[in-house]
């Protein structure tokens, strides 16, 4: 078994090519030993990336729980260049540094990726990837605690919800990206994983249900339109019921109360 003390993959990555140099070696006269060493250097890897990822979900948790929820400066960087990745440069999106503790699990992923990389057994490809799916879900497990123990105030609730969206719509992304850095088709076996956001996800969903829509006003004019019962104010009078005025073929009929007209047709009699 190899030695716990050594905590740097890239000393694993020396170790493993200085032992199979010596068992090439030994292999011209029949010992040489490379079939036994995979299942030493695999254990060795495994162990050392759950260190670190269990690292990264430990300093998540002390920030979070220290975090003052008040509004971080915007970040100088385009809008436009939020949260695109290229290939030839995955670093951590700009945005997260508005979530300190967002960003500071970030950087524990990506540290994590960074030992990996010098020594990624095809082998572990599966169970690492578990290993950083389970970093995501104990950060949500996080969240979740978090919202159900804490009284924030409007500003902070805001604020805290902002945090949960950049946990899915940055955060997840980009540890699947790094992962398939280090695996092809590794990106999409932890973007698979979307049952682990489902809880802060059902969060987001509540929070948003709980904002009722500002009524709308009405104006005076449209609601005459509607109730037709309002009389109409001409020069700061109402009119009388007599007078409607009726939209027929383009033009407007006024009709006359009933006294009027009977005095118009005695006076054409005399």
């Amino acid at each position: 078994m190899l030695p716990y003390s050594i905590y740097s993959m890239v000393v694993y990555d020396y170790l493993l090519c200085y032992v199979q140099y010596c068992a090439m070696g030994l292999g011209g006269v029949g010992l040489d030993f490379r079939g036994l060493l995979p299942p030493l250097f695999e254990q060795a890897v495994l162990n050392l990336f759950s260190k670190n990822m269990g690292t990264a979900v430990e300093n998540f948790q002390l920030v979070l729980d220290s975090h003052r929820w008040v509004p971080m400066p915007a970040v100088g960087f385009p809008a436009s260049n939020m949260g695109e990745e290229t290939h030839d440069d995955i670093s951590p999106p700009p945005y997260l540094m508005e979530h300190p503790p967002l960003a500071v699990f970030v950087n524990g992923v990506s540290a994590a990726m960074n030992e990996l990389r010098p020594c990624a057994p095809l082998s572990l490809k599966h169970v690492l990837g578990v290993e950083l799916i389970k970093g995501l879900e104990a950060v949500a497990d996080s969240l979740l605690r978090y919202n159900a123990t804490r009284m924030l105030r409007e500003t902070e609730s805001a604020l805290f919800l902002s945090l949960c969206r950049a946990f899915i719509e940055i955060v997840h992304p980009h540890c699947a990206a790094c992962f398939g850095r280090c695996y092809p088709g590794g990106a999409g076996f932890v973007m698979d994983a979307k049952n682990v956001l489902d809880g802060v996800g059902r969060l987001l969903a509540t929070a948003s249900s709980r904002e009722l829509p500002k009524p709308a006003k009405i104006s005076e004019e449209k609601a005459v339109m509607e109730n037709g019962d309002a009389p109409a104010v001409q020069n700061g009078t109402t009119s009388s019921d007599g007078e409607q005025r009726n939209e027929m073929d383009g033009t407007n009929v006024i009709n006359l109360p009933a006294e009027e007209s009977k005095v118009d047709a005695a006076v054409k009699a005399t």
